[in-house]
């Protein structure tokens, strides 16, 4: 008795088991991106108190304006010049 016991638990069990392998399928999707719009931003070397040039490739709408002397980053950072001017561009 112990053993029929012993042997419907462990298939029991196994049917459990596979029930759950069986809810994880896979599924395969194709996923795309556009860009809509692309710009560069170009710092001038030795240039100070210079705004950086900004183009666009569809003429959108931009804004560059010199940063808050107390919110300038390390001058080690893209966009900081050597003395430490720092421009924000906002799109």
């Amino acid at each position: 008795m112990k053993r029929i016991v012993l042997g419907t638990l462990l298939l029991s069990m196994l049917n459990i088991a596979g029930s759950a392998a069986a809810a994880s399928a896979s599924a395969t999707m194709e996923v795309s991106f556009v860009v809509k719009e692309s710009c560069t931003v170009q710092l001038q070397d030795g240039a100070r108190d210079t705004a950086p040039t900004v183009a666009c490739g569809h003429d959108s709408p931009y804004q560059v304006s010199a940063q808050v002397p107390s919110r300038v980053p390390a001058a080690n950072q893209p966009g900081v010049q050597a003395d430490g001017q720092a421009w924000q561009i906002t799109f």
